[in-house]
C-alpha cells in the first residue's frame, strides 16, 4: 500500500487538453468616466456596458472610471480607477493565453477552469509577467513600472521581465513586489493559506530570493511555524535536569506528552504559513499544492540544551535533550491526483540522537538538619532513534478543504548512566537501559476560505501510544542489585484551530489555539519499591497570537504572545493491594512574548536574530502513602516529574542566524542559541532542498 500511495505521489498530470479559441470579451458594467481606444482605428470614446472588446483595444479609466469586463468562458477582469489596460490577443488557443498588458493601475481578475480544467492566460506588466490557470489575484502597477500582485484564492507564477531567471509562484493568501532592476519582495501572509514560493519551492522568497521570511525567522529562532503541541514527534524534557541525567528514548518521548515547557516555543511565527509543516499537521492543507513538489530537510544539532527547539518537534523526535548532537532528515511530498480534486501527500523522518551530560543534584535524604544536601554527580550517554511516517488524502470541495492522515512513530534506544554518592560511604551505581516507543495517530482536517485573504483551519487527531524502558544490567559498586522497567500504554487526544488574515499588504496577522489530553497505564518496577500501576493524566489548553511586517523591501519584523494552562495529575496504587502509594498534581502556566527581525544583506546572505521570554509559574503537590509494608517511596516518573527541580526553567532566550541561499530551492543557515547561562549553548545547522517532481504548465 504504501508503494502504491508513493506511485500517487509521484505521478505527474498530463498535458493540458486544448480549449476553445472562440472566445469573446465585452464590457459587462461601466461606471463613470471611462474610454475605450480602439485598436484598429486609434479612435476613442466613451466606453458603455456591452461593448465588444477586441485584441489591440485599450481601456482608459484615468478619468475616474470602473469597469467590469467579462470572457465567455466565466472569467472577469475588473479594471479600477486610474488604470489603462491593453487587450491581447486572448481568443488564441496555445498554452498561454495572452489576455493583457496593464499599463498603470489596478485590477482585479478571476480565472475559471474552462471544462473542468485549468485555464491558462498570461498578463503584462511593465516590469512582470503573470501566468495563471485559475485563481483570483490582482495586479497593481505604479507610475515607475513597480508591479504588485496579491493572490486570494489558487495561484500566479510572477516571472520578472527584466530577469527572466526569477520565478516566483505566489498562493492564496501571499503577495510579492517586482521592480525594475530589483530582487522580489514578500509584501504580506495570509493566515493558513499556502505560501508565496520561488519556482520549485513552497516556501516563499523575501526580496532577495531568500527563503520566505516566516521560515527564516522561524529556522533562526529554533521554531516550527506550526503551532499548537501536535507536531510529528514527541517533545523532550526541556530543563536538562530529567529523571535520569541522560534521558533514553523512553523519557524523551513520554516527559513530552506533557510539557508545557515547550508549549511557548510552539507558538511563534503564527502570522506566516508554511505549506508542507502546515500540511503535515491538517492534512486538510496539502490541497494548497498546485503540483508534485518534494522537500527535504537535515537539522544537525550541536552541543547544550538550551535551544527553544520548536522545530526540532517535527524533525527531532527527542526534543532538545541535554546532550551533544542530533541529526534529524526528513522527506515529505505533496501532489495533486491528476486534475481531480484529491491530494495525496507523506513524509517520513528518522532522528539519531547522541546525547552526553553530567549533572550535579542534590541528594536530600543525606542532608542533615538545617545543612544544604550534598551534590551527587551524575553522568551518562544515551543514544536514540525514531522513525516516523504518514501518508494522507485531502480533497478540495471550493472554499473548503477536508484531509485525512495516519501516522506512525517509532523509536529505540539505549543508556548508559553513572551516579557517584558523595556521602560518608561513597558509592558508584551504574544502569543499562533500553527503551522502545511506539504511537500510531490519525487526524481529520478542515479548512475554508473567507473572503480574499483570510483562511480557517481546524484538525482533530487521536493516537494510540506504546512504549517501555527497562534495565539491562544495574550495578551498585559492581554488585548486581534489581532491575528497574516502566511500562505505559495509552492514548492522546487534541483538537486545535489556526486562522490567520492580512490587514494590509505588509501588515498579516494571526491567531491559533490547541487543546491536548493524554491518559497513559504504567507497570512500574522499582528495587527500592513495590511493584506498582500509575495512571498518568494530562489536559493542556494554549493559544497565541502574532502579528507580521514588511519595514523595508529587506527588512521583516515579527511580534508573538502566547499563554497556556496545563494541569497533570499522577495517581499510582499498590499492586498486591491496590491501596494508593503516591498522588500528584502538578498545575502550570506560562505566558510569553516573542520577537524576531531578519534583515537580507544581499540576494543570497541573510541575518536574522530573536527574543523570548517567557514568565512560568507551577504549583506541585506530592503526597506519598505506606505500602503494605509501612514504607514511602517516592517513584520518579517520566511523565510527571514529581521533584521541584524539573520544573525550574528558562526565562529567556535569544536565537542569532545567519544564511545563504544556494539556489531557489536550496539554502543553509548557521544558528546559535542561547538561554543566557541556564544550560549550554547550541549550534545548530539547517540545510533544506525543495523541488518541483513536475512544472506547473
Amino acid at each position: 500500500m504504501a508503494v502504491a500511495a508513493i506511485g500517487i505521489l509521484l505521478t505527474s498530470t498530463g498535458p493540458l487538453a486544448a480549449q476553445s479559441s472562440l472566445l469573446a470579451a465585452r464590457a459587462a458594467s461601466v461606471t463613470g468616466a471611462a474610454v475605450v481606444i480602439t485598436g484598429n482605428s486609434g479612435s476613442s470614446f466613451g466606453l458603455s456596458a456591452g461593448f465588444l472588446l477586441n485584441p489591440g483595444d485599450r481601456v482608459d479609466t484615468r478619468g475616474g472610471g470602473r469597469v467590469v469586463i467579462d470572457l465567455s468562458d466565466g472569467s472577469m477582469v475588473v479594471v479600477e480607477p486610474q488604470s489603462l489596460i491593453v487587450l491581447k490577443d486572448f481568443r488564441q488557443a496555445d498554452s498561454l493565453r495572452e489576455l493583457f498588458d496593464i499599463l498603470i493601475g489596478k485590477v482585479r481578475v478571476q480565472i475559471n477552469h474552462f471544462g473542468g480544467r485549468p485555464n491558462p492566460y498570461r498578463m503584462n506588466s511593465p516590469t512582470a509577467s503573470i501566468a495563471v490557470r485559475g485563481t483570483q489575484f490582482s495586479i497593481e502597477v505604479g507610475p515607475a513600472g513597480a508591479t504588485q500582485v496579491i493572490v486570494f484564492e489558487g495561484a500566479v507564477q510572477v516571472t520578472s521581465l527584466s530577469d527572466p531567471s526569477q520565478t516566483v509562484l505566489v498562493e492564496a493568501g501571499r503577495g510579492v513586489l517586482v521592480q525594475a532592476g530589483q530582487d522580489f519582495h514578500l509584501l504580506g501572509a495570509a493566515g493558513n493559506t499556502p505560501a508565496m514560493r520561488p519556482d520549485g519551492d513552497r516556501h516563499a522568497q523575501d526580496a532577495d530570493g531568500n527563503l520566505d521570511q516566516s521560515a527564516n525567522l522561524a529556522a533562526a529562532a529554533g521554531a516550527n511555524p506550526s503551532s499548537g503541541n501536535s507536531a510529528s514527534a514527541p517533545r523532550g524534557d526541556r530543563d536538562g535536569t530529567a529523571p535520569r541525567a541522560t534521558a533514553s528514548a523512553y523519557d524523551a518521548y513520554v516527559s513530552g506528552l506533557s510539557d508545557l515547557a515547550e508549549t511557548p516555543f510552539l507558538f511563534r511565527f503564527n502570522a506566516f504559513s508554511e505549506a508542507h509543516l502546515d500540511s503535515l499537521e491538517n492534512p486538510a492543507y496539502a490541497t494548497q499544492f498546485q503540483t508534485a513538489e518534494a522537500r527535504v530537510f537535515v537539522m544537525p544539532i550541536f552541543g547544550g540544551g538550551s535551544s527553544p527547539g520548536g522545530s526540532q518537534t517535527t524533525f527531532d523526535p527527542a526534543g532538545t535533550l541535554p546532550g551533544s548532537y542530533s541529526l534529524s532528515p526528513q522527506v515529505s511530498i505533496f501532489s495533486p491526483i491528476g486534475h481531480s480534486n484529491f491530494f495525496a501527500g507523506g513524509s517520513f523522518s528518522t532522528s539519531r540522537v547522541s546525547n552526553s551530560a553530567v549533572t550535579s543534584l542534590p541528594d536530600e535524604d543525606s542532608a542533615p538538619a538545617g545543612q544544604s544536601p550534598s551534590a551527587t554527580p551524575t553522568s551518562g550517554s544515551s543514544t536514540s532513534n525514531f522513525y516516523s511516517g504518514s501518508l494522507m488524502l485531502a480533497r478540495r470541495f471550493g472554499a473548503t478543504s477536508v484531509g485525512v492522515e495516519v501516522e506512525s512513530l517509532r523509536g529505540n534506544g539505549s543508556l548508559l548512566s553513572t551516579t557517584t554518592d558523595t556521602d560518608s560511604q561513597p558509592s558508584v551505581e551504574q544502569v543499562l537501559a533500553a527503551s522502545r516507543v511506539s504511537q500510531t495517530r490519525f487526524t481529520a482536517g478542515l479548512s475554508h476560505d473567507f473572503g480574499r485573504t483570510a483562511k480557517l483551519g481546524i484538525f482533530y487527531d487521536y493516537g494510540f501510544i506504546s512504549a517501555n524502558d527497562h534495565d539491562l544490567s544495574h550495578t551498585l559498586n559492581n554488585a548486581p542489585i534489581g532491575l528497574n522497567s516502566t511500562g505505559s500504554a495509552g492514548h492522546s487526544s487534541e483538537i486545535g484551530f489556526r486562522f490567520r488574515g492580512a490587514i494590509s499588504p505588509r501588515l498579516f496577522y494571526g491567531v491559533t489555539g490547541a487543546w491536548l489530553g493524554v491518559s497513559l497505564a504504567d507497570d512500574l518496577v522499582r528495587t527500592n519499591a513495590v511493584n506498582s500501576n500509575q495512571k498518568d493524566r494530562a489536559q493542556q489548553g494554549s493559544m497565541g497570537l502574532g502579528v507580521g511586517y514588511a519595514v523595508t523591501r529587506r527588512t521583516m519584523f515579527t511580534f508573538d504572545a502566547a499563554g497556556g494552562v496545563s494541569r497533570v495529575a499522577s495517581s499510582r496504587l499498590e499492586d498486591t493491594t491496590g491501596n494508593l502509594l503516591q498522588n500528584g498534581t502538578a498545575n502550570s502556566h506560562f505566558i510569553s512574548a516573542h520577537t524576531a527581525i531578519q534583515v537580507n544583506l544581499t540576494r543570497r546572505l541573510f541575518v536574522s536574530a530573536s527574543y523570548m521570554n517567557v514568565w512560568h509559574a507551577q504549583h506541585l503537590q506530592v503526597s506519598l502513602f505506606p505500602d503494605q509494608f509501612g514504607n514511602t517511596n517516592l517513584v520518579q516518573d517520566s511523565f510527571f516529574p514529581l521533584t521541584p527541580s524539573a520544573y525550574q526553567l528558562a526565562s529567556h532566550f535569544s536565537d542569532f542566524g545567519i544564511g545563504w541561499r544556494f539556489s531557489p530551492g536550496f539554502f543553509a543557515q548557521y544558528l546559535f542559541t542561547t538561554d543566557y547561562g541556564v544550560t549550554a549553548p547550541s549550534h545548530t545547522i539547517m540545510l533544506r532542498y525543495t523541488f518541483k517532481l513536475h512544472r506547473v504548465e
